[in-house]
């Protein structure tokens, strides 16, 4: 469970730790990391805590040594550190050392930690699931949310990537797109113009629309009950600007028949 200190990744740990599964926690936020660990402890969770830089293949390499080692046999990889980064600022203001940051995270982290766990479960040979943490803003796009939309839209494209090649395999991949959700993360924090949706739910929430998916072939994760009108507006936009075919010569005489017999009957 990465990204594991707060939020999402902080949610889906006790989730599993509740429903009796030994958990490995990741964070960055080593400190912050090792408190919810012991408290979750405290409640009888099974949980191991390891603090890692993510973006650091070595440290990745560490980190799933550990879960191996610790638990034994791993089921399921939550892939969910993430960063929020600049918001608010049109592309050419974002400096690009933070919108190189934000990328180091929420897309290079993942594909480390894809890398890291995918041929060790391959190896084992047992049914797995991989859950990568996208957002609604690897579809949905606002103004000042290049850095982020660009990150999640790359991570997007690592899930689907990561589910054609494991699908021949016993290894689920889906990828997890919630809109806004309450935690430390957007506290605070005005969504930019066209970016936020009309909707917000709890940690907790989405947390309990992975532990339902698990062991399905669901592939899109959605939390907000405001996802089917986003993603229409979305993909109608698309479609507006798709050129439709020329008819083909059956189509064309199909339309010719059809219009002298109208004629015929006025």
């Amino acid at each position: 469970m990465t990204g594991a200190a707060s939020g999402i990744g902080l949610a889906l740990s006790a989730r599993f730790a509740r429903a009796g599964a030994g958990v490995v926690m990741a964070d960055v936020e080593g400190d912050v990391l090792r408190r919810r660990a012991a408290e979750l402890t405290a409640q009888g969770a099974q949980v191991t805590a390891v603090a890692a830089d993510l973006t650091d293949p070595e440290a990745v390499g560490r980190l799933a040594e550990t879960a191996f080692d610790v638990l034994g046999e791993v089921d399921v990889v939550c892939n969910n550190a993430g960063v929020l980064g600049p918001v608010g600022q049109p592309l050419w203001e974002v400096p690009l050392e933070r919108m190189r940051r934000v990328f180091e995270v929420n897309h290079w982290a993942h594909v480390l930690v894809a890398r890291a766990f995918v041929p060790r479960l391959l190896d084992r040979g047992r049914p797995a699931h991989l859950i990568h943490t996208a957002s609604m803003s690897a579809f949905v796009v606002g103004a000042g949310s290049a850095a982020y939309a660009a990150s999640k839209h790359a991570d997007l494209a690592v899930a689907r990537s990561l589910r054609a090649d494991l699908r021949d395999t016993g290894i689920r991949v889906s990828v997890l797109c919630p809109g806004r959700v309450d935690t430390p993360m957007v506290q605070g924090l005005t969504a930019p113009r066209g970016a936020g949706g009309d909707t917000s739910v709890s940690a907790e929430d989405v947390a309990a629309v992975v532990w339902e998916a698990l062991g399905t072939d669901r592939f899109y994760l959605f939390s907000n009950s405001d996802a089917p009108l986003r993603l229409r507006d979305q993909f109608d936009d698309v479609w507006r600007h798709v050129p439709l075919p020329p008819p083909s010569p059956e189509e064309e005489l199909w339309h010719a028949k059809k219009a002298t017999t109208v004629a015929m009957e006025h």
